[in-house]
């Protein structure tokens, strides 16, 4: 082998264990990055998912109540409640008017610290 050989066959010998160690440095960092990032995106399904839920449940809830004839909403035990389904507390406001009805849902969602409200006008058939 001539000179050039042999110094280009040292300087291929392979890795130091300074590069190895940056390299498994810099892994490591990704991987951290990653596990962290996949956390959050998991704790913000959960929470959307508990919002679907009490989006349905408030639906649910308007659906029923406009159903009602507007006399029938006007009664005592219909005009205001309050009711857990499925791990969401809802409550409900109905408020008369000139041949219309407001119905207000007000849903308090687990681990959020706003309540989501929502509201219809039911026409007076």
């Amino acid at each position: 082998m001539t000179r050039r050989a042999r110094r280009a066959a040292r300087e291929r010998r392979g890795s130091s264990i300074i590069e190895v160690l940056i390299a498994f440095v810099l892994l490591m960092v990704a991987i951290g990055g990653l596990l962290s990032t996949s956390n959050a995106v998991a704790k913000q399904m959960g929470g959307g998912r508990r919002q679907s839920i009490a989006a349905a449940v408030a639906q649910s809830r308007l659906d029923s109540l406009a159903s009602l004839s507007c006399t029938n909403l006007s009664q005592s035990g219909v005009a205001s409640a309050t009711r857990t389904t499925r791990g969401i507390q809802e409550s409900w406001v109905v408020t008369q008017g000139v041949n219309t009805a407001t119905v207000v849902v007000t849903v308090t969602i687990p681990r959020q610290t706003k309540p989501v409200t929502y509201t219809t006008i039911v026409p007076c058939r």
